[in-house]
């Protein structure tokens, strides 16, 4: 029985052994190259003339930590930067194009004018960032938590923000056209004079949301709260679909919303239609809308 037990306990110690051997060499494998971060650490100028001059080598920087660098003007174009610290860094004017920044930490980033088409940020943090004229055209941003960011005249044509939250955020006169945007959080932000025509809105959350003057044109909007949303004045809604969608309490006054389909959608004596006047039954009837008293 001692033998029995012996040979169990060398098992044991030798598979925990195994294990963590495994466990550090796939951490080792996850993290970045240490020569490439030291090459970043001599300056953008080395930098960018080293991405210049060996336009083939992967960029590794996996975790590295970047916390509050200043990296204005850097190339970090395909960069592998999954996990990365970047808070509080200064990426203004930086090519992140095709970058992969998944997971990535930016909260407070200064990335204003750059450049992240076709960029993957994969429920990464980038709360309070700035990102004023920032290209993220055909980018991915699943899941992204982009609380109380500034990203006024920023253009997101083509991206993925699907279940993304920009709560309080600023993106006044940006261009988010024929993007996925389903089930996207956007309480309480200003998207005055912004262009969502085309994009998919399905399930998103836009109550409380300044949208005048903004273009949702052949937006589909089905299921989407708009529930107090106290201006869409001047807002383009032709073709809009808004199957379902929560418009109590919305301000619909002059919006323009020839062709629309309001088919299901919930309004209330709370609702200004594009007319003016309060929702009513009868617009809800000849709409194909549901008026509820509460």
């Amino acid at each position: 029985m001692n033998l029995k037990v012996f040979k169990l306990s060398r098992l044991i110690t030798s598979l925990l052994a195994f294990f963590v051997i495994s466990v550090s060499s796939y951490s080792q494998a996850l993290a970045y190259d240490p020569e490439t971060l030291e090459k970043l650490k001599k300056g953008v100028e080395f930098w960018n003339k080293f991405r210049n001059d060996n336009p083939s080598v992967i960029i590794d920087l996996t975790l590295a930590n970047l916390k509050g660098y200043d990296l204005k003007g850097i190339n970090l174009s395909k960069a592998q930067l999954g996990n990365a610290n970047l808070t509080n860094a200064n990426l203004v004017e930086a090519d992140l194009s095709s970058a992969s920044l998944r997971g990535a930490k930016l909260e407070g980033v200064n990335i204003s004018r750059g450049n992240l088409k076709g960029a993957d940020l994969t429920e990464a943090k980038l709360s309070n960032g700035f990102f004023i004229e920032t290209d993220f055209s055909g980018a991915t941003l699943v899941r992204v938590k982009m609380e109380k960011a500034i990203l006024g005249k920023v253009k997101m044509s083509k991206a993925n923000l699907s279940w993304a939250d920009l709560s309080d955020t600023n993106l006044n006169f940006g261009v988010i056209k024929n993007a996925k945007l389903v089930g996207t959080v956007f309480k309480r932000s200003d998207l005055h004079g912004i262009d969502l025509s085309g994009s998919d809105l399905r399930d998103a959350n836009l109550t409380e949301v300044d949208l005048r003057n903004s273009n949702l044109t052949k937006a589909n909007l089905s299921n989407a709260n708009l529930s107090f949303n106290e201006n869409l004045a001047g807002a383009a809604l032709l073709n809009a679909k808004l199957k379902f969608a929560n418009l109590k309490g919305s301000n619909l006054y002059g919006s323009d919303v020839r062709g629309a389909t309001f088919f299901g959608a919930k309004i209330s004596k709370l609702t200004i239609l594009p007319s003016g006047v309060k929702g009513n039954s009868a617009w809800a009837k000849k709409h194909r809308a549901l008026f509820v008293v509460k």
